[in-house]
């Protein structure tokens, strides 16, 4: 990572990043809550996600959110991940201020209005709805996830586990999930763009500095066991085809082995000169589409592959050649220095294609600054060339394992 900042830590804990760039005439807010679905109570999965579309409807001196922004020219939006909330907003960079008034007022103090909360609680039901029940696939990967995790709340997507968990959800809970996580010393702030470090302090000092810190936030989970036995499961659903699903655990994305992780996933499916695709859809015609990836998350991740298999060929078959294939055939040859060489210039190109926008940029500090701090993602590029052809084939070695393989059927409903 090459992206200049300075940082600025304010005496209520809140981490301030400021990002110069003067070649704009605007500015990204990016703030960044350090809470996700993996905070949540199993029982009760869904309500960081629920309020993150909460957050937008007003705080106590400020009842339209959305308002203030329209009339400055800005715009705004937010997500949710398993690790953390991110809110954002762009506007022009002389206009700064107004985000920092809004975003300072609900950090403050909430409006509880229980006719917002239940429109909210509606809106994200229906949205559980419609992206995991009602669309094909929709529960593919929350379905996977649950099935590949033990202990770790990765069990879980940020939509939570099911509409029931959401209706339970009251304002109560919400109220307690806001003192508890949406407090200064829980989030990070980043500002970029036409601005200058001393007048950013300045202003975020005049807006966050009287807020009071919150409780500390411990980051308690449990541990995710070893795996030794391969593990199987088969769901049918309203699908138009069958996927298959194989993923083997791996570290998180703070641990020195991540970047040979990720080049070893586009090594094996990224691409149609990829290994899994040269073999198994253009030569053997097992597939008609594989691919592999890596998550980053903070917490253990997951290596996988997915791929569908050709109308002609039955899952069990697809799966006996795609073990066999990982398992007993597949060896790194002579062709593996230049094929590495490749995939770490490809990933180079994304790295640098992702630091050419602004907001992109301030984005990119905020979740590393959130993850631990960004010093540890700034040699980046320098760690992607660093792996070794020596080092890719030992992590093949040591997660590529049958019996640390997590096979999913997702097939279509008899």
């Amino acid at each position: 990572m090459s992206i200049p900042f300075k940082r600025h830590i304010l005496e209520n804990g809140l981490r301030l990043i400021v990002h110069e760039d003067h070649t704009t005439p605007l500015a990204a807010c990016n703030l960044v809550y350090h809470v996700g679905s993996r905070d949540e109570n199993p029982n009760l999965t869904g309500i960081a996600h629920l309020f993150e579309h909460f957050m937008f409807c007003g705080s106590k001196n400020i009842p339209s959110y959305d308002e203030p922004l329209q009339k400055v020219g800005a715009i705004n939006n937010a997500y949710t991940s398993q690790d953390h909330t991110h809110y954002y907003v762009i506007l022009p960079a002389n206009n700064l201020e107004t985000a920092l008034w809004l975003e300072s007022d609900r950090m403050l103090d909430l409006a509880f209005q229980p006719a917002a909360f239940e429109i909210q609680k509606k809106v994200v039901i229906e949205e559980f709805k419609e992206t995991t029940l009602n669309r094909p696939f929709g529960d593919l990967w929350s379905s996977f996830n649950d099935f590949v995790f033990e202990e770790y709340p990765y069990k879980w997507m940020p939509i939570g586990k099911e509409v029931a968990h959401i209706e339970c959800i009251d304002l109560p809970l919400m109220k307690d999930f806001y003192v508890q996580y949406y407090c200064p010393n829980n989030a990070v702030l980043v500002i970029g763009g036409d601005v200058y470090f001393e007048e950013v302090v300045k202003m975020v000092e005049k807006w966050f500095g009287d807020i009071p810190r919150g409780a500390a936030t411990a980051k308690d989970f449990p541990a995710e066991p070893v795996q030794t036995a391969a593990k199987f499961s088969c769901l049918e659903r309203l699908a138009p085809y069958g996927m298959l699903l194989k993923g083997w655990k791996m570290p998180p994305r703070l641990h020195p082995d991540f970047c040979a992780y990720d080049l070893l996933s586009d090594l094996l499916g990224t691409g149609n000169s990829s290994y899994l695709y040269q073999k198994l859809v253009i030569e053997e015609k097992v597939f008609s589409d594989i691919s592999a990836s890596v998550t980053g998350t903070e917490g253990p991740g997951i290596f996988s592959i997915v791929a569908r298999p050709l109308d002609t060929i039955s899952i069990e078959n697809a799966n006996e050649k795609l073990n066999d294939f990982l398992y007993h055939q597949f060896s790194f040859d002579e062709r593996l220095p230049h094929d590495l060489q490749k995939v770490k210039n490809r990933n180079e190109t994304v790295l640098l294609t992702n630091e050419m926008k602004m907001d992109s940029r301030t984005s990119i500090l905020a979740v590393s600054e959130t993850i631990s701090q960004i010093e540890d993602f700034e040699n980046d590029h320098e760690d992607y060339q660093k792996v070794t052809e020596g080092q890719v084939e030992r992590i093949y070695r040591e997660t590529i394992q049958d019996q640390k393989d997590n096979t999913l059927f997702y097939i279509p409903m008899k």
